[in-house]
């Protein structure tokens, strides 16, 4: 069961910055310059954090991962040109 994640980051190098980015895209979408919400279920989530451990300077950089509950995710708030992301994790047919 996959599950939202908001996923921050603060990289600063701008070559780390990108391969980051990068690698958050193929796993959800981003929402600001440094913010991705990502609909994951334990293994994705455990294959991300691998992922973005190996791309960054762990003494310069700084990623955190929010796990958000489904009671709290029906009191998210958007404001201006802001769209609700959606769980691609599965498809209707």
């Amino acid at each position: 069961m996959s599950r939202l994640y908001i996923v921050c980051f603060d990289v600063s190098d701008q070559h780390r910055l990108r391969a980051v980015s990068r690698t958050l895209e193929d796993f959800g979408t981003r929402v600001q310059h440094s913010v991705f919400e990502c609909y994951l279920d334990e293994k994705n989530h455990r294959n991300l954090q691998e992922k973005i451990a190996a791309l960054i300077d762990l003494e310069a950089d700084h990623v955190r991962y929010y796990l958000i509950c489904p009671k709290d995710q029906s009191g998210i708030l958007l404001d201006g040109n802001s769209q609700p992301s959606s769980n691609n994790s599965y498809h209707l047919v």
